[in-house]
């Protein structure tokens, strides 16, 4: 690998996933690794992905995506992670003297997309560990005033629906997040694929499962 690699780090609840980027533009090095919760855990997950893709080289940026509100280089309210608020780019920039920028993983896909497919303004719905929607409108993703535009993920649609990782019953989240899929199906590293599986042979349970995803997913869309 040549120096000055670039590094892109994707935070999710289930896993931390890192890319090295040469100046053309090409992923040359690539590391994937469990999300330990909690600060110190996706701190330490964080650094130990950008040492595995980036050796000896000289890096000179870092972007990290992450769930939750992200404001000043600290995140707030991620719940997928274990974490209320945490400073999670100074001990990064610490480690590596690079430039480092902190932005909300759905957001940054969003203006990925949006530049990739040379589309100015859209909407895109991202069903993962948790679920959150990025806006893009004239080339502008909107955070909103707060950070907080695109977390639709803890809208309740059901008041006497599934407890939600938040706390609140029947989010759209608790009906179509990967991580409540699997706590209410027994977990399992294929816990949603294996959920419709099981609905597709006649499971009840399992097409109770399927169902809520079907209808958290389309309360969404009606939200965006």
């Amino acid at each position: 690998m040549s120096a000055g690699v670039r590094v892109g780090v994707d935070v999710g609840g289930s896993t931390t996933e890192a890319v090295a980027l040469n100046g053309a533009g090409s992923v040359i090095a690539r590391h994937e690794r469990a999300t330990i919760p909690g600060a110190a855990g996706v701190t330490g997950g964080i650094i130990a992905a950008i040492e595995a893709v980036s050796a000896d080289d000289v890096i000179s940026s870092i972007g990290i995506g992450v769930p939750g509100r992200v404001a000043d280089g600290h995140v707030h309210d991620a719940v997928n992670l274990g974490i209320s608020e945490a400073d999670l780019s100074g001990p990064v920039a610490a480690r590596f003297a690079a430039v480092v920028h902190l932005e909300n993983d759905v957001r940054a896909a969003t203006r990925g997309i949006g530049r990739q497919k040379q589309i100015a303004s859209l909407a895109y719905l991202n069903l993962g560990t948790g679920v959150a929607a990025g806006v893009l409108v004239d080339g502008r993703v909107n955070g909103g005033s707060r950070g907080v535009a695109g977390e639709i993920g803890h809208l309740s649609i059901d008041p006497a629906g599934p407890v939600c990782a938040c706390g609140q019953r029947g989010c759209i989240e608790a009906f179509a997040g990967g991580g409540a899929i699997a706590q209410r199906t027994g977990g399992g590293p294929f816990a949603v694929r294996d959920a419709f599986d099981r609905a597709d042979v006649g499971d009840p349970a399992a097409r109770e499962v399927v169902s809520g995803v079907a209808r958290g997913a389309a309360a969404a869309i009606r939200t965006l």
